[in-house]
């Protein structure tokens, strides 16, 4: 995290008596938000140093804990940076957006595991449906509707519940901003799994809400994990149902009929994403088999049929469905009509899916390669399928640098942490061939018991 610029003259430390009187709620959650709000407005500029822990809390009569506690939660919303030498000091919200996603980038190494990007070689070739896209589309003149009829067809065959309304939009991650666009306001609570997607994590923060963590295991999360976070009255859960980034859970219908009651009994959006479902080798289970009229499915082909295809599916609650599609109307914001009926005719295609389903297969056995040796090593991956392995290790900075002295690029485990607590895992993406599983095993195994 980047600490605040220096300048010729250091801006004077804010008083702790001058911002006392700002806050009416005076809990760490009432503080943070609070401060949030100033720090969004420009009222407290960026590189401003902040009162102490010990001068907040004398002020405001409350523990230097619920200060600290707030402080933490600013910090792991990138609005404000900390260090003990210097104290706190406003980041500003201009650097918020994208920044978890952004720090998984790793430096010049010979094998890139810190990203999982889709592996060139099993991606089928777009000429041939592009090239049919155009012959049988009048280019020259604007569409008559945003979503291909044909591409509608093929998804309402397969979709895992009776949605009521349908779109198409930029990608899986279009779609989630997009939705939360419409559906949170600041400081909303969202439900996210404990250890959830960086890019999702993201987009709850850029929406200035506020990420609630629910426990998982390889069959999503748990019943009581999502009880307690129930409690907190949240606007959203926003659940990945399979080939889940990180952890490599899949929703089981098993769980997803243990989990439907309890959120049948409060006002919430359920927003789930399979990012990845032409690839997953898990059953298709969809909250909204119990639930249709309280959930959102979003789909996508990127890491399956192409990143350049960038089309997702959204479909189910009408009145953020058609909330969507206006807003896309009035920014022109949707995928091309031309790749939308190049990804129907490949959907449909036998050739297509022959080759989908022999990456599908490919992904899944280098994934197991990895997690075999891992285990072999002593490690204990975590989930049952996904495009990367979780690992915990004692500590991720030594691991990183040890593969990274290697040539092998790692990703912390922090960015997938809602405190950015995961300082002690590992994320390895295991979407390329190569053959370097037991030499990450021996060195995740050194640096796990260094």
């Amino acid at each position: 995290m980047s600490k605040p610029r220096k300048t010729g003259v250091a801006p004077a430390r804010l008083r702790a008596s001058a911002l006392a009187p700002m806050f009416t709620d005076r809990s760490a959650r009432g503080i943070a938000d609070r401060l949030g709000d100033l720090i969004h407005a420009g009222s407290l500029a960026q590189g401003l140093p902040l009162p102490t822990v010990r001068a907040l809390a004398a002020a405001l009569h409350v523990g230097p804990t619920t200060v600290a506690s707030a402080w933490a939660q600013l910090q792991a919303r990138g609005l404000i940076h900390s260090d003990r030498r210097h104290g706190s000091f406003v980041r500003g919200p201009g650097t918020l957006a994208g920044r978890r996603f952004a720090s998984l980038a790793p430096p010049s190494v010979r094998l890139d595991l810190a990203t999982a990007f889709p592996d060139p070689a099993l991606l089928p070739d777009l000429a041939g449906p592009m090239a049919a896209a155009v012959e049988g589309t009048h280019w020259r003149t604007y569409p008559d509707d945003t979503v291909d009829a044909g591409l509608a067809a093929v998804l309402d065959a397969t979709w895992p519940f009776e949605a009521e309304d349908f779109t198409v939009t930029n990608g899986a991650h279009d779609a989630v901003h997009r939705v939360a666009g419409v559906v949170l306001h600041p400081h909303d609570r969202v439900l996210v799994e404990e250890v959830a997607a960086a890019s999702l994590l993201d987009i709850v923060e850029d929406h200035r809400a506020t990420a609630v963590p629910v426990r998982c295991d390889d069959e999503g999360p748990l019943p009581d994990a999502l009880a307690a976070a129930l409690a907190t009255r949240p606007g959203m859960l926003l659940l990945q149902t399979r080939m889940a980034s990180p952890y490599g859970h899949a929703l089981s219908r098993r769980r997803a009929a243990a989990l439907a009651p309890m959120l049948a009994d409060h006002d919430i959006v359920i927003l789930e994403q399979d990012s990845a479902h032409e690839l997953a080798p898990t059953p298709d289970v969809s909250l909204g088999e119990f639930l249709p009229e309280r959930t959102l499915l979003v789909r996508s082909w990127n890491k399956s049929h192409g990143p350049h295809l960038r089309v997702g599916a959204l479909a189910g609650i009408r009145r953020v469905v058609t909330r969507v599609r206006a807003r896309q109307k009035a920014s022109g914001g949707w995928p091309s009509v031309l790749t939308q009926r190049a990804l129907a005719q490949m959907l449909v295609d036998p050739e297509t899916r022959a080759m989908i389903g022999q990456a599908r297969a490919t992904y899944r056995q280098r994934r197991l390669q990895l997690v075999q040796a891992l285990r072999e090593h002593g490690l204990r991956p975590t989930g049952v399928a996904g495009l990367s392995a979780w690992v915990p290790v004692s500590d991720a900075a030594t691991a990183i640098s040890a593969l990274a002295a290697d040539g092998i690029g790692i990703a912390s485990g922090a960015p997938f942490t809602v405190d950015e607590s995961g300082r002690s895992h590992v994320r390895i993406a295991t979407t390329l061939r190569h053959d370097e599983h037991a030499r990450i095993a021996r060195a995740l195994e050194k640096a796990h018991h260094r």
